[in-house]
């Protein structure tokens, strides 16, 4: 049976697909993110055009909110009491979805006595072989970010394997990561993100073209987009895209 009302706490890529499903079989959904923007991972200009899709289509958005207590009203129904632009508010919903993040559990394992470092986040610190601060102790998968992708998982633990045998497998690196947001429209990115040029201090241009000035887009009532691309000023090499917009994650490859 579909939910007649549900409240998503958070804004990122599960909460984002989850509440554009829920609301298209049937729930009125109320999607409530700590940041000032959703799928904050992004470029700003990504989350503004799936958050204006998803309010055009009912999804009540509300950033900037700071959650102050869940409390279990009877056994259907959960007050989620919070903080919007300074204003106390109250939620009460019979259905309640939790995407406000992962911590690796990785305290437990007491392995900070021996000498793994971990990070800030709680994930295993570890080199592009997947070595942790101790060169004989790999960690791979969830608990080693800095993604936590099943793709990723994998492959890191096939490097780890791999050098712990004494080979020499190819160094790790996320540089030309592709990854891809399934809601509509879609969220597609390749390669590094001007969040990500800036921190590392390299000079970029970008370049993009927005989908609403696009025939075939208008044609197929796709104007939810645009494509974005960022090369380094003095080479003109692309380090860098993003595509927003109906089939994405499948324009992105080219």
């Amino acid at each position: 049976q579909v939910p007649e009302e549900v409240v998503v706490l958070g804004g990122g890529i599960v909460a984002c697909e989850l509440a554009q499903f829920l609301s298209r079989v049937g729930s009125r959904v109320t999607l409530l993110q700590r940041s000032e923007y959703i799928l904050r991972e992004f470029p700003e200009k990504a989350s503004v055009c799936v958050r204006k899709k998803f309010e055009d289509e009912g999804i009540i958005v509300n950033t900037g909110v700071s959650i102050k207590e869940l409390a279990q009203i009877d056994q259907e129904s959960i007050r989620v009491d919070y903080l919007h632009q300074g204003n106390s508010k109250s939620h009460k919903t019979r259905f309640l979805f939790h995407a406000l993040g992962r911590k690796p559990v990785t305290d437990e394992l007491n392995l900070q006595m021996l000498g793994v470092e971990l990070e800030k986040s709680g994930h295993f610190k570890t080199n592009s072989f997947q070595q942790t601060s101790i060169p004989h102790i790999y960690a791979a998968g969830d608990c080693a970010g800095p993604h936590e992708i099943v793709h990723i998982a994998i492959r890191q633990g096939e490097t780890a394997a791999s050098h712990a045998l004494g080979q020499s497998p190819a160094a790790l690196s996320y540089d030309h990561l592709l990854g891809v947001v399934f809601t509509d429209p879609q969220v597609a990115t390749v390669g590094l993100l001007p969040m990500e040029l800036e921190k590392r201090g390299i000079e970029f241009l970008s370049a993009d073209y927005p989908f609403d000035d696009h025939g075939k887009s208008i044609l197929m009532e796709a104007k939810h987009g645009y494509v974005e691309v960022h090369a380094e000023k003095k080479t003109g090499v692309v380090l860098g895209a993003e595509c927003v917009g109906k089939d994405a994650g499948e324009l992105i490859h080219a």
